[in-house]
Parts: C-alpha cells; structure tokens; sequence
C-alpha cells in the first residue's frame, strides 16, 4: 500500500488546455469595468454625508480610475451620493453606489459634482484615530 495510486495505474492525468478561439463564459467572471482595477490592502476610508457628518468606517478592497469597491465597517443605508474620505491621501471625493452585497460595494466617482471643500480643522480632525467633527 506504500505505492502512489498513479504508480499501480489507478490513477492517470492528463492536461487539457481550452482552445483559442473560446468565447469567455457569460456572467460571473466576465471583466465589465470600463478600467482596470488595482488591488489595495489595509487602505481605509471613512464616508461622510453631504454636511460632511460621519456616515461609517470602510476599507478599500480596490480602486479603478472610475471608482473603488469598498467594505463597510457596518451594514447600513447609505443616501444616493455621499462623500468618500481617503484616509492615505486625505482627498475628499464624491461618489454614488452602483452596486451592493450586504457590506460589499461598489462606488462611482461623480465627475459632475462640484469640487468638495472642507475646513482644514474637520479634514484634520478626521485624520485621527479618534474624531469629531464639531456640529
């Protein structure tokens, strides 16, 4: 019994290779994003509402020239456009949901949004581990 199975001939393999011309399946894996996306680990972010009042704390799973996916500290409704805070870069940035699964999302940067300003104190105040922004 100290013998592999392939070596008493129980057991052969072969390798396959899929042809060329093969179209790629429909559905799931099937690449749709207008741009390539970039993987990123442990980048953080928080989300912030039109009044730039804290919303959640999310990670950054990966970004695209277009939007980034992003997993949400907690499950909750967010409104239809919000405000993405960069924690690395300290960008502040426009964006809406175009897909979700549960605390899974995908967002979309507004093009057409005005630029967003925020007070120096507020965005330094969102740089720290522990903040508040003063109403």
């Amino acid at each position: 019994m100290s013998k592999s199975l392939a070596r008493q001939s129980l057991v052969s393999y072969e390798v396959v290779e899929a042809p060329a011309e093969a179209a790629p399946a429909a559905g799931r894996g099937v690449e749709r994003r207008a741009g390539a996306r970039h993987r990123l680990r442990l980048r953080s972010g928080k989300l912030l509402d039109s009044q730039n009042k804290f919303i959640c704390e999310c990670l950054v799973r990966d970004e695209s020239p277009q939007g980034l996916c992003l997993k949400l500290a907690k499950n909750l409704g967010l409104p239809v456009r919000y405000r993405f805070y960069n924690d690395e870069t300290g960008t502040l940035s426009v964006v809406a949901t175009i897909w979700r699964r549960s605390e899974l999302l995908g967002v979309r940067y507004c093009p057409t949004a005005k630029p967003v300003s925020i007070r120096e104190s507020d965005r330094s105040a969102l740089r720290g581990r522990y903040y508040a922004i003063p109403d």
